[in-house]
């Protein structure tokens, strides 16, 4: 069809008269908008397809409302039309599933794989059954009611702790469509975030089991010879399951001075063609990268492990899978520890799992004297409220740090009850009113933690660093956790 002559745009045939595929309806971009919309081009263009007589009506009518809307002073680019009218129609498991792709962490480096995994997981079971089929446009609050709704947590509290998670994935999705601008002109998918009412935090913590590092010893000696060694690692370092599956003969320095442990990377099972497989991967976050003095107790041990089940090879693993001799699994070292716990039959470790070996071993350097920073490099980690979790003693280490603290706070007191200057002859006198030397000291300790509790916060550090490292340590791990947080973080600055 040739060409018409129009008073407003015009229709052509492309690519050419003589064999058209489809038809280009162009006008020009009105000039008086050029100051609300920059950047704009010179022409506002629409394709249609094919080239018949029906795609010259709907070209004609194209026009017909583009000039309408020229002449009503509502017009707005095409383009950012178009993409909201397409945008409009994206599916909630659409947006989901990409914003789980292209989702950043808040120092721009992409998501582990193994999260993307968990939170596919969480899309597959959880949202998309309820949202999924849904319109981004279309998702209102009650639609975010109905899906919570839908997660069952007992009269226990069992399946809160997933539906918290859950929920955070979904405000973080709604958010982002609610906030991304989509345009020049900062329009968003949609107006407001549906997700519009808190959830309350579930109380996840649980009571970690505690062992001591006989208890450690035992449960290594109760496990396969060629996994022992990762309850030593776990129990006396402080590694975590991933990290020590994800150890190289070449992260061993056992004759550096001092020995030295590299942890680099991590194993972690990741989903690939609908099933899981064991990869070894980055470590958990960027302090996780860290670098360990080894215990000298556990070179030989190390050694004879490496002589035993490691091959030569530097990038070797120090712990394989027994049929692939490939990563082991995280389930495999799970299942022997459980079945060490239940061989060496200590009522008080009834119910440890391998992570709290880790719990164990972070505890025990807090009970050792270990300052706030030197647990947070052990344990590789970034956030003072994790660490602090390392500062619940058992009793025995409660009473040894009172009877500790008791004898030199009671030192300190006589030595500067000698130093003042003597009292009058004339003023009243009671021996039995000096709590210096009592038996247990309690109450001088309190007093001093409570006093500490109750300055503003400069003023306690400014007492705190005046003594030394570890009776630091030591009265910081008794404040209560709210003060302990944030006078240590005051005191990594």
């Amino acid at each position: 069809m040739a060409r018409r002559r129009r008073a407003f745009g015009s229709i052509n045939a492309k690519p050419n008269k003589a064999a058209p595929k489809y038809l280009e309806a162009t006008y020009p971009t009105p000039a008086r908008y050029a100051a609300d919309y920059p950047g704009q081009p010179k022409d506002q263009i629409e394709t249609f397809r094919p080239a018949n007589p029906d795609a010259w009506m709907r070209a004609e009518a194209w026009l017909a409302s583009e000039k309408k809307l020229i002449d009503n002073g509502t017009w707005t680019p095409w383009r950012s039309r178009k993409d909201r009218r397409r945008q409009s129609s994206v599916t909630f498991a659409q947006y989901a599933a990409e914003y789980v792709e292209t989702r950043r962490k808040a120092d721009g480096s992409p998501l582990q794989e193994t999260t993307k995994d968990k939170y596919r997981q969480y899309l597959r079971d959880h949202l998309d059954p309820i949202l999924g089929d849904k319109a981004m446009t279309a998702i209102r609050p009650d639609d975010i009611r109905r899906w919570y709704d839908s997660m069952t947590v007992t009269k226990d509290g069992a399946g809160a702790s997933i539906r918290t998670k859950v929920y955070r994935l979904l405000n973080g999705i709604m958010n982002e469509a609610a906030t991304k601008p989509l345009d020049a002109q900062g329009n968003t998918l949609i107006p407001t975030n549906p997700v519009q009412f808190r959830v309350p935090q579930p109380d996840v913590r649980r009571d970690y089991v505690i062992a001591t590092r006989r208890q450690v010893l035992a449960l290594a000696d109760a496990m396969p010879d060629y996994t022992a060694l990762a309850v030593l690692l776990a129990g006396v370092m402080g590694l975590r399951e991933g990290e020590c599956l994800g150890l190289m003969r070449r992260d061993v320095e056992l004759d550096a001075t001092p020995p030295m442990l590299h942890v680099r990377s991590g194993a972690k099972v990741v989903e690939r063609d609908g099933s899981t497989t064991p990869v070894l991967g980055g470590p958990k976050t960027k302090r996780s990268r860290r670098d360990l003095p080894i215990p000298a107790p556990l070179v030989p041990v190390i050694r004879d492990h490496l002589a035993a089940h490691v091959d030569s090879r530097p990038t070797a693993l120090l712990f394989t899978a027994r049929r692939t001799r490939g990563v082991m699994r995280g389930g495999t070292l799970r299942k022997q520890f459980d079945k060490a716990v239940r061989q060496v039959g200590d009522p008080a470790l009834s119910g440890m799992t391998f992570h709290d070996l880790r719990h164990s071993a972070l505890t025990h350097y807090a009970q050792d004297g270990a300052t706030v920073g030197q647990l947070m490099k052990a344990g590789g980690h970034t956030n003072l409220r994790t660490v602090a979790v390392y500062q619940q003693s058992s009793a025995d280490a409660d009473k040894r740090l009172g009877e500790n603290v008791d004898a030199e706070l009671a030192s300190a007191m006589a030595v500067h009850d000698e130093a003042r200057p003597s009292a009058s002859a004339d003023a009243p006198h009671d021996d039995s009113t000096n709590t210096v030397g009592a038996a247990d000291g309690s109450d001088g300790m309190a007093g001093l933690v409570n006093v500490l509790a109750s300055m503003p916060l400069e003023s306690r550090v400014a007492v705190l660093k005046g003594l030394d490292d570890d009776r630091r340590s030591q009265v910081v791990a008794m404040l209560p956790q709210a003060v302990q947080v944030e006078t240590m973080t005051e005191l990594l600055k």
